[in-house]
């Protein structure tokens, strides 16, 4: 069973990126673990009181929430968690505690990664958790997962096991695989660089690293119907020594389609 963490405040952004996460998985069995910070600012005379009605409140909504979903999906196990404040701290210590393969999140609009390297909470997140993270746009509906990319600079992997989501979803879908390698220094071997990928027998693409990454990313991605796209987050806080200096979290990323970070 595939267990996915959705954080959700009953924006339009969260109940998208839930509806897309039980698209994805929608062959498999799942479990589904719904989050909702609360929190208020008061005194801690009138926080009891204030606690207790947000707390009713989420529950009342996470239940319309889960009766909705389940009149939809007959794969899925719904559970819930209400916690306290403190947003990223508490989505980023659920996924770092090995309970959830993935945490499925949105952002605000076709802007894509914008949200997240301006350091919303998605943005947080992905600073903080170990944990795999899907970011979904707001106006983006899952149709299918034909086409998955892995973009790359000249970075070493540490860890290949940091590369299995990659491999599972590429798998269960059948997705063709393209590794799209950025780099000022020419081509590399990319089956040598990572051999975990190599069964899925994927497309290597190289491009040159000069100009705005950014911009090439994204043309890339119109241009080849792709449907995910997927980043390594390296311990550096940046996305890939690639991005460094041009594309790190704090900056922005016009994406059509949803990003996979992985973490190494």
């Amino acid at each position: 069973m595939i267990k996915i963490l959705v954080p959700i405040d009953f924006s339009d952004t969260s109940l998208n990126a839930l509806q897309y996460a039980t698209d994805l998985f929608k062959d498999s069995m799942l479990e589904i673990t719904l989050v909702h910070v609360y929190g208020a600012q008061s005194t801690a005379l009138m926080m009891k009181s204030i606690d207790g009605i947000l707390i009713r409140n989420a529950e009342d909504q996470i239940s319309s929430v889960i009766k909705e979903m389940e009149s939809k999906t007959s794969n899925v196990v719904f559970k819930t968690k209400l916690v306290k404040n403190y947003a990223v701290s508490r989505i980023s210590d659920l996924g770092d505690s090995g309970n959830y393969d993935l945490i499925v999140m949105g952002t605000k609009g076709v802007s894509g990664l914008k949200e997240v390297f301006m350091g919303s909470v998605a943005g947080g997140v992905i600073s903080k958790t170990s944990a795999p993270v899907i970011v979904v746009p707001l106006d983006y509906k899952f149709k299918s997962l034909d086409k998955v990319v892995f973009a790359v600079g000249d970075t070493k992997i540490t860890n290949e096991n940091s590369l299995a989501p990659i491999h599972k979803l590429v798998s269960a879908h059948q997705s063709e695989l393209e590794i799209l390698h950025f780099s000022k220094n020419g081509p590399i071997d990319l089956d040598q660089r990572y051999p975990s990928l190599t069964d899925l027998s994927p497309k290597f693409t190289h491009k040159n690293g000069d100009g705005d990454l950014n911009q090439h990313l994204n043309v890339h991605i119109q241009n080849n119907d792709t449907d995910l796209l997927c980043l390594l987050r390296t311990k550096k806080n940046v996305i890939d020594r690639f991005f460094s200096g041009s594309v790190t979290l704090k900056q922005t990323f016009n994406s059509p389609v949803p990003i996979m970070v992985i973490h190494d």
